[in-house]
């Protein structure tokens, strides 16, 4: 990377830098969203298991990661899980660039919209990518978002106005997409599930940085990632 295109990120991410109150404001009601979603993870964690007795008649209960993980079909139920994660980051990326070009956020720095464009090609290849191991296996494809993930981030869409907003809210999809897929990798069976799942969030986390830099923030502030915001 060239002198010239570090100075015109850095004056760009100036631009859309938000006041301290602003930022700490609208942060608080994106760490509440993403608390609710968190809830939604751990709810379908605690349906998902169930209790049944060993061989000596002690109790003995599973959870749907240990139950479903290490075969063909929970690898499959994960490329779902994972798609309709990719379906929902690809229409709120591009429900952004929509806003961005009708004026709706103010002034988009180019930096921003470039990052904004490139953000939802990587997870328009991500969704294809899972949704070709779902048609490989016989499987449909998923065309629909994550049925409990969109209600909240369409409810924090309808509240951002500005650049800035809009950067939050990425970040916190981000780091859901990238939680999520660490969380289920020790569970899936196959190689190339590992090597796709692996990938992909890779790529998440750093999207992850350029956001936190845009906003401000230091772009890697975690020594291990988490997996408390996962969606699975």
């Amino acid at each position: 990377m060239t002198d010239e295109t570090n100075t015109s990120i850095f004056d760009n991410a100036k631009q859309i830098a938000v006041s301290r109150r602003r930022f700490l404001g609208a942060s608080a009601g994106l760490v509440a969203a993403a608390g609710v979603l968190a809830a939604c993870g751990s709810d379908d964690d605690d349906a998902s298991s169930s209790t049944g007795s060993g061989d000596d008649g002690s109790s003995t209960s599973t959870t749907g990661a240990e139950s479903g993980g290490g075969d063909a079909s929970g690898d499959l139920a994960i490329a779902k899980v994972a798609a309709g994660l990719e379906v929902l980051a690809v229409g709120t990326y591009t429900a952004a660039l929509d806003a961005a070009g009708s004026g709706a956020l103010g002034e988009v720095p180019p930096a921003v919209g470039e990052f904004v464009t490139t953000a939802m090609g990587n997870h328009q290849a991500h969704l294809d990518a899972w949704n070709k191991v779902l048609a490989d296996a016989g499987e449909a494809e998923v065309t629909e978002p994550n049925a409990d993930l969109k209600p909240v981030v369409d409810a924090e869409f309808a509240k951002v106005t500005d650049v800035a907003g809009a950067a939050m809210l990425a970040l916190m999809l981000e780091e859901i997409a990238a939680q999520t897929y660490l969380k289920v990798l020790p569970t899936l069976s196959s190689p190339e599930a590992i090597q796709l799942a692996g990938s992909i969030q890779v790529v998440d986390q750093q999207h992850q940085s350029v956001l936190l830099f845009a906003l401000g923030q230091y772009p890697v502030p975690e020594v291990f990632q988490q997996t408390d915001k996962a969606a699975a």
